[in-house]
């Protein structure tokens, strides 16, 4: 068996076509990357006017965050909020005394600068709860009743239950997902505690480029078992001594072998690359210091490896579909081309507005693979078990391989060569 798995491991891996399409993609990674770093900008909290750059940008983010680390109670958030609002007016315009664009720009210019300077991105999360749509920061913050003691965590919750019965959401609740997603909210341990995450956010923000590493299994795998149909090897390969038994089955074993160390490579070097140049402190920050509506109670990096392993089976779900169709479709270009529609088209499908398209929609790798949507309020109800987004998309990645890779294996041996 062991021989079988070498022999077709080496013919995976010896397509041109695989190591050219590999190469593209890594320096694809490479570069956004790099762009991601090189494109960090961060006021300069010393200098009026002045943005810093790249890894000087992330230094100033990291400061800032560190400046205002500690638990995010109600006071904290009240605090703040009231010493951002003194420098806007009711309109959400920042006041004229402290604008610093004007040529008479001065030192109350220059406070609310720095002010901005080092709360920005703690502003944006604060006032998140009370966001609607795509809103501006200051926007929302105008908004927000700060005369007594902000009750954020109140609103987190009121925000829960008006997404829970929004008839123009994205999905219609039932009463069992309803009580399940309020509970999952209640159960957040309260204040979140606020610190840097830099490289774990980071992560976040460019988890969907795991796509490439789906693309690159289907052009790996989509033709593992018609390659013998085309080069007619399969008279030769099935009348062998293992041909009906065994052979099939260590394709299988040889491409999952390939399309999980395509797979894990692109995974490591999209979460080494942001922790080694954003840092990786902030492992153990709660989920809710990135996104503070979220319901989940996991910590950051708890987090980065759900997203990790729910790729990993997703790309597993579609190995089981390539590999079904490479034993029974002899056209290799065919299932490339159904590869790349799963994996692409749903990123250009927008909101359809329809519970049961949108749960359908949701189930492709492309959504999958967004921390956004994988840490939202999805779910999936069986009358009354309600199972959560991450759930539903493991147990469909590995239904879909197990099928898929025993169809195969079992279209293979049953072949009736020409």
């Amino acid at each position: 068996m062991g021989s079988l798995i070498r022999f077709e491991l080496k013919k995976i891996l010896s397509k041109r076509v695989l190591q050219v399409s590999l190469g593209a993609i890594f320096a694809m990674l490479c570069a956004i990357l790099w762009f991601n770093v090189t494109s960090q900008h961060a006021l300069d909290p010393e200098h009026v006017g002045t943005e810093l750059e790249g890894t000087s940008a992330i230094a100033q983010m990291k400061a800032n965050a560190d400046a205002l680390a500690g638990p995010i109670t109600d006071e904290k958030a009240t605090e703040v909020m009231r010493e951002y609002k003194a420098f806007i007016d009711p309109e959400g315009e920042v006041k004229d005394a402290y604008r610093y664009d004007r040529a008479d720009a001065g030192d109350e210019a220059a406070a609310y600068w720095k002010f901005n300077a080092a709360h920005g991105a703690y502003l944006s999360l604060l006032v998140r709860p009370w966001m609607v749509g795509y809103q501006m920061p200051v926007s929302v913050a105008v908004t927000i009743d700060d005369s007594t003691t902000i009750d954020l965590y109140g609103q987190i919750r009121s925000k829960v239950a008006s997404q829970l019965e929004d008839p123009e959401g994205a999905f219609a609740y039932t009463d069992a997902e309803k009580r399940f997603w309020t509970s999952k909210a209640a159960s957040v341990h309260t204040p979140v505690e606020y610190g840097y995450a830099g490289g774990w956010e980071e992560f976040f923000n460019l988890a969907q480029f795991l796509i490439f590493a789906l693309l690159a299994v289907t052009i790996a795998c989509a033709g593992v078992f018609n390659v013998e149909y085309r080069e007619k090897t399969d008279a030769v390969l099935l009348s062998t001594r293992f041909g009906k038994s065994r052979l099939g089955a260590a394709k299988v074993i040889a491409a999952v072998i390939v399309s999980s160390a395509i797979y894990w490579l692109m995974a490591l070097v999209l979460l080494v690359v942001p922790l080694a140049l954003f840092g990786a402190d902030g492992a153990g920050l709660p989920l809710q210091a990135w996104k503070l509506t979220a319901t989940y109670s996991m910590s950051l990096s708890a987090a980065a490896l759900v997203c990790c392993l729910i790729g990993y089976l997703a790309t597993l779900g579609l190995l089981g579909i390539v590999l079904a169709l490479s034993a029974r479709v002899r056209s290799s270009m065919g299932i490339l081309a159904l590869g790349v529609a799963i994996v692409i088209v749903p990123a250009f499908v927008p909101n359809l507005h329809n519970s049961i398209a949108n749960h359908v929609l949701f189930l492709f790798p492309y959504l999958a693979l967004n921390p956004h949507d994988l840490f939202d309020m999805v779910s999936y109800a069986l009358g009354p078990i309600v199972v959560a987004y991450p759930v539903m998309l493991a147990a469909l990645g590995m239904a879909l391989f197990a099928g898929g890779s025993l169809l195969a294996a079992r279209s293979f041996s049953k072949h009736q060569v020409a």
